[in-house]
């Protein structure tokens, strides 16, 4: 598509069924109101609703259907406002849809602080008394499992009280980086000056113009490391936060902290960086073919992230997109593929950019909605690509809401991205396994090795880094700019090897990575893409019975822990062998591409 439309301009069969959660805003408008009545009712049960069983289900379950329809509230506006994101409507609503959400949270909040409190057998006793309480079994156990690990209610109030004020490195770093740091001008491939921004830096890092490509890297980092010592600053008092927390509440690190939600053993996290240091020469080979490709004399960091191959030059109209998806997904029988087809006649898809509308891709929906995926489709490959990827998102999702109650349907953030990255490696193979093209092929390998090695080497680069520095703060040691400065250098010439030039700019790219604010969550995408792996090995094998272990497990939803789930795929991540698998993935991938690279 060369015009971009106007958003009322584009085909009634190009856009998502928005409509089918309400066909009209005064129905938006009769939920809202009713969601406030019930949030003011749930705030008057605080003092009442821990006295018996009874009590106790209705706040549950009133808070639940509360929750329900907030969310909907919720993604009926943000599905709108990505629509056109200058319809200034559907920007109003959804902001108070927001603000109605955090007046559900804070009028709520009494809920786990005083559950916390209570007799964890008398709490057991109303489940077993209450049948309908059934179903919130799980979520309410997992509460209960905090009771060692909570602290008094009168200290939980001061610490909320200074929330805002803890958090606050978070929020200066975004605003340093996202509004106030400028880095200047850098030339172009045509010789012309243009301004180097956050957002024009990974067009840059990847030209074809070698000198481009170095300046832009340069210039990116020189003005991260002029602003250092603040952002050390910044960064220190979030990891000073979650360390003290974890010490005030009794748990033997930061790390045990984090995981312990998802009740995961720190073990998992120490063996993901040992694994991947094992590979690590894997990763020397893939450089070094990058090397000879390029054809420099010298491998430095920014000739890392520039194509090596020709990129695929073919067309991939809509309609041919969609037979490839649904071919490649094949693989996962009947039941998958015949509610897979109902995407493209149901609604679900938003296909081509229009203007105004949300940058990307992303999946969506809830409970009570069909699941909606946001796409801008400009007929590459890239496009199909993230066709297959949300559209997994969208089926696990579809599963979950159909064989769950709401209150277990929600699967946890640490499975989150394996649905979505098996459909994602089964299109690849696909593609592999049926193009005539070798340079088409040699592309589809170079994606699939370009995906390992930033998602499992990269994202494990940065899982340790984020180890060292919240082990030095448990330990009370001092943070400084220049000794994570000089930390950050040497891992990276672990992780590049020998035959790479580790340029000296590289030692403050830790300084722009804004997961680092978000305590132990990179190590999540390492982990998906090493099960997701496991899972795809198994269904191209066509392992006995797997296909249907996989349906099961998409249907699983959030009724018990990760680790727990993936049992029913036969993944035991307290083993090593998911991870083996992965990098043994890599390897092959890099064998295949060296065979056919010329």
């Amino acid at each position: 598509m060369n015009k971009i439309l106007e958003r009322s301009e584009v085909n009634k069969e190009d856009k998502w069924d928005v409509e089918s959660i309400y066909d009209k805003i005064e129905k938006w408008q009769e939920d809202y109101t009713i969601c406030q009545k019930m949030i003011e009712e749930l705030e008057t049960k605080k003092e009442s609703f821990l006295k018996n069983s009874n009590n106790f289900k209705e706040f549950v379950i009133l808070s639940d259907k509360t929750e329900r329809i907030l969310e909907k509230l919720c993604v009926y506006t943000n599905l709108k406002s990505s629509e056109d994101l200058a319809n200034a409507t559907y920007q109003e609503l959804n902001g108070k849809a927001n603000n109605l959400y955090q007046e559900y949270q804070e009028k709520t909040n009494f809920f786990v602080p005083l559950l916390l409190k209570e007799d964890a057998k008398k709490i057991s006793n109303f489940l077993d008394q209450e049948e309908e309480l059934e179903p919130y079994r799980h979520g309410i156990e997992n509460i209960l499992r905090y009771q060692g690990h909570s602290l008094s209610e009168e200290e939980e109030r001061i610490l909320a009280a200074f929330s805002n004020v803890l958090g606050a490195g978070s929020d200066a770093a975004d605003f340093l980086m996202d509004a106030d740091m400028r880095f200047g001008t850098i030339q172009d491939e045509e010789g012309k000056d243009v301004e180097l921004t956050q957002n024009n830096y990974s067009i840059y890092i990847r030209s074809k113009n070698r000198k481009v490509r170095e300046k832009a890297f340069q210039r990116m980092h020189e003005i991260y490391g002029s602003f250092k010592n603040t952002l050390t600053t910044t960064l220190k008092s979030t990891v000073d936060y979650c360390s003290t927390s974890a010490r005030l509440n009794h748990f033997d690190s930061s790390l045990a902290m984090a995981l312990y939600s998802n009740k995961i053993p720190t073990e998992l996290y120490h063996n993901l960086i040992r694994v991947v240091n094992e590979h690590l020469p894997s990763l020397y080979h893939y450089f070094d073919i990058k090397k000879e490709l390029l054809g420099v004399d010298e491998f430095h960091l920014y000739d890392g992230y520039v194509n090596t191959v020709e990129g695929i030059c073919k067309k991939y109209p809509f309609e041919e997109g969609k037979k490839l998806v649904l071919n490649a997904l094949s693989i996962l029988g009947e039941e998958y593929t015949s509610i897979l087809k109902t995407a493209f006649t149901d609604g679900w898809i938003d296909k081509y950019p229009n203007r105004g509308k949300s940058s990307g891709a992303y999946s969506s929906g809830m409970y009570d909605t069909k699941p909606f995926v946001l796409l801008n489709y400009t007929d590459e490959y890239d496009d199909v690509s993230t066709l297959a990827h949300e559209l997994g998102h969208s089926m696990h999702s579809y599963f979950s809401n159909h064989n769950n109650e709401y209150t277990n349907a929600n699967y946890p953030i640490f499975l989150a991205e394996i649905a979505s990255t098996v459909n994602e490696l089964l299109f690849s193979y696909y593609m592999e396994k049926t193009t005539q093209d070798e340079k088409e092929k040699q592309a589809i390998l170079n994606e699939r090795l370009d995906m390992f090695k930033g998602t499992i080497f990269r994202q494990t680069m940065f899982a340790e880094f984020e180890l060292h520095i919240h082990e030095m703060t448990d330990k009370q040691e001092v943070l400084t700019a220049e000794s994570l400065c000089t930390y950050y250098y040497d891992l990276n010439k672990k992780y590049f090897g020998p035959n790479v030039v580790v340029d000296d700019e590289i030692r403050y790219e830790w300084l722009r990575i804004p997961h680092f604010y978000r305590a132990f969550y990179v190590y999540q995408y390492a982990t998906g893409l090493s099960i997701a792996s496991s899972i795809v090995k198994n269904l191209l094998n066509k392992k006995e019975g797997f296909r249907e272990k996989y349906l099961e497990f998409l249907k699983t939803g959030g009724k018990d822990y990760p680790l727990e789930i993936l049992k029913i795929v036969d993944i035991d991540l307290t083993d090593t062998k998911v991870l083996e698998d992965a990098l043994e993935m890599f390897e092959d991938t890099l064998q295949s591409f060296e065979k056919i690279k010329k």
